[in-house]
């Protein structure tokens, strides 16, 4: 019973651990959105860094509840908070809905990256020189291929 008690504690940290990375995870996504849109490099890195700190614990708490699991033979999470204290599925629902905001927000700022990525590489291939064929109609109404291949600039 002691030990049930003891893994009971246990679970309660790591649900709890969790809660707290998740939602300064989520802090951290909404302010990189912002260095992201203010196009702030070193704003952006110091956030990268506090990303990386907090996804290093999300790993800490995700091997403890891994030996927790492997203690007690099971494979569902939720299930075995379940049978240690069933007070722990509200705080893990929340921690669930977390997560789910979490996943949105990440998914957000990996757009605004490829946008802002796809505009450098652009900007980048036109003073190249390296423009990509823009579609034309032509008097018939069918599209062709036009593109000028001049470099804007030359050193």
């Amino acid at each position: 019973m002691q030990n049930l008690t003891d893994d009971a504690g246990v679970a309660h940290a790591i649900v709890a651990a969790d809660l707290a990375a998740v939602r300064t995870l989520r802090e951290l996504l909404l302010e990189e959105r912002a260095a992201l849109t203010r196009r702030e490099p070193e704003v952006l890195n110091a956030v990268v860094q506090r990303k990386l700190a907090c996804l290093a614990e999300l790993q800490q708490s995700e091997d403890a509840r891994k030996r927790l699991l492997a203690r007690h033979r099971g494979s569902d999470w939720a299930a075995l908070l379940g049978t240690l204290d069933p007070a722990l599925a509200a705080p893990w629902e929340a921690l669930r809905a977390d997560l789910r905001q979490v996943a949105e927000l990440n998914r957000v700022n990996e757009r605004i990256v490829a946008r802002t990525r796809l505009g450098t590489e652009r900007l980048l291939s036109m003073l190249r020189g390296q423009f990509d064929p823009v579609g034309v109609y032509d008097r018939s109404g069918h599209t062709r291929a036009y593109g000028d291949n001049r470099p804007i600039t030359s050193a």
